[in-house]
Formats: C-alpha cells, structure tokens, sequence
C-alpha cells in the first residue's frame, strides 16, 4: 500500500511530501525507493506502539508527531496511505481555514449538513425537534495550519486518546464540533469541508460515482479506501479506471465489504 501511495505520489508531480517512519523497516523501503523519509528519535512510547500497537494507536500517534511540525510552523497535509493519488492536492486547497478535511459523507447532505427533524409524537404540538446533522470528517486526510486552535486541537486528541481507550477519529471530531456548553470549553476553530467529488472516499466512489456516467468521467485529487477492508486491490483498481483507462476495472468489487 505505501508503494502505491508514494507511486502515484511521484506521477502527480508531488514533491513536498514525506514519509513518518516508525520502524527501521519502513525507512530501509523509503531509503530503497528514494522516497524521503523522517524518523524521530528513538522514544519507548513511540518505540512499543509502532512494534506492537494497533491501527487505533497508531492514529492516536500521529496527533503527537504531527505537532512538531506545527511547532516549526509547517503548514501540513497529513495522508494515510490507503489513498491514490491522482492530482496534486496543493492544487486544490483553500487555505482559509485552521483546519480543512475530507468527509465521511457521500453526498450533499451528509457531507456539507442538513436539517434532520425528529417527531416524538406523544408531544403533539411540540413533537417536532429540529436537529443538525453533519457526517465526521476523516482523520486520514486533512490540511491543517499553524495556528494557535489547531495546536491546541492536536493537544486536546493527544490528551485524550492517552487516557481513555477511544477511536482517534471520533475524538477528533467531538472536539472540532462540540461547543462550549456548562463544564466544557469548546474550541474556537475555523473549519472547512473539502469537496466530496474532489477528495473522495471509497464510498462514494463504489456506491455512486462508478455507476453514474457523468460522475466517472470527473477526476478527482484524491481517492481514499477509508471505507473497505480489502484496501490495496481497491487501491490499484482505482489507478487501472482512472491512470491506465481500463473502464471496467472497478466493476468486480462490491458496494460495500463481504462481511
């Protein structure tokens, strides 16, 4: 998956890119593949999650390394590497927020907001609330600038996924959007959602964009497997429909997982 990562990385013309390492295995690869590669100093907490943690500890990791960047004064897109690149993401950044990230959502609605009214029906006249609704945004991809509330935001997910055993992701997102209530101060960030079609998630490249003839034929920056386990033939599918052309490259795989 980091081959292909870094592959399509190179064909886009990228170069202001860099691999975090957190093993000497993925520095000799890097190294190998003329990739450029950073790996911080050896540090025990560092060490035992990069031998032996798992997929969520990782994330919560790299809360913590990506504010030695902000620190510098780097302004940094973080990428997973469970995604094609297929343009270059500088290109295509607004740059007017804290914060801008790629969605969950697969469509307007979810990925933008809506207004979702719920009916309790025993309160007649008042039984109708009505509710906001947003899909999260991804913690795999997301632009985020040197800034005071997004140091601040880092620090808040670090602190938080330490003590208590939660989804990075989930965390994420509780403190970009929960407002300061009694008990609680909210963070005062600016926040951008980037374009759906643009920055696309697996979802909505297998459930809709691959079945609509239109939407095939747009070409976005990025895809993203964020929502299938099956991640690297889906990886090199993409690439087949959108670098090499072959149209029928995506149809064997299913909407969504075999399980």
């Amino acid at each position: 998956m980091l081959e292909v990562w870094f592959s399509n990385i190179k064909r886009v013309g990228i170069r202001n890119y860099l691999v975090v390492a957190l093993d000497e295995v993925i520095v000799r690869i890097c190294e190998s593949k003329d990739v450029p590669v950073y790996k911080r100093d050896p540090d025990e907490g560092v060490d035992s999650i990069g031998k032996i943690g798992g997929n969520h500890a990782v994330s919560g990791l790299k809360f913590r390394i990506l504010r030695e960047f902000l620190q510098l004064g780097y302004s940094v897109l973080l990428s997973d590497v469970d995604i094609v690149y297929l343009q270059n993401p500088f290109d295509h950044l607004h740059r007017d927020s804290d914060i801008e990230s790629m969605t969950d959502g697969h469509n307007n609605m979810t990925a933008y907001g809506y207004d979702h009214v719920s009916d309790e029906k025993g309160l007649g006249w008042a039984r109708y609330a009505h509710t906001m609704r947003l899909w999260v945004y991804n913690s795999g991809f997301f632009y985020i600038r040197p800034t005071v509330p997004s140091i601040e935001l880092l620090d808040r997910v670090a602190e938080r996924l330490a003590r208590e055993n939660a989804w990075d992701q989930a965390v994420f997102n509780e403190e970009l959007f929960f407002p300061s209530h009694p008990g609680y101060e909210g963070l005062h960030i600016a926040r951008r959602t980037m374009d759906l079609y643009l920055f696309m998630n697996s979802k909505v490249l297998f459930k809709t964009v691959r079945k609509d003839s239109s939407l095939s034929k747009l070409r976005p920056v990025i895809v993203h497997v964020n929502y299938h386990p099956d991640k690297l033939p889906r990886m090199k599918a993409v690439v087949k429909f959108y670098v090499d052309g072959k149209q029928d490259a995506l149809d064997p795989f299913p909407d969504g997982s075999d399980w």
